[in-house]
């Protein structure tokens, strides 16, 4: 994996800016895997989506690191917000929709 940020959101948690970073898609055998990154204070935690191409994974790291934002509001009781609302903007799966139900994306 080449390591470059691909694109990155910069939320804030608990009054902090925690950025989520996202790598280029890559081949990986025969489907593609896109490589995040949360900078949570203290430690850095990171994830990989996968996909049938270079889009999905993409999406789906994007979703994955979404559940994995509004895990830390539900489960750690953290206030995790994006440009000063509840909503993060990013794709999220329908069977999960409920978990940040003011999401436009």
């Amino acid at each position: 994996m080449t390591g470059d940020v691909f694109v990155q959101r910069t939320f804030e948690v608990d009054g902090r800016e925690v950025k989520c970073r996202f790598f280029r898609p890559e081949e990986c055998e025969v489907d593609y895997v896109c490589r995040y990154e949360i900078e949570w204070p203290g430690q850095t935690r990171s994830f990989r989506g996968y996909g049938v191409d270079e889009v999905q994974a993409l999406l789906l790291a994007m979703q994955n690191a979404h559940i994995e934002l509004l895990v830390a509001r539900t489960k750690q009781g953290l206030r995790v917000e994006w440009l000063d609302q509840q909503s993060l903007g990013l794709p999220i799966a329908e069977n999960v929709r409920d978990l940040d139900p003011d999401n436009r994306f």
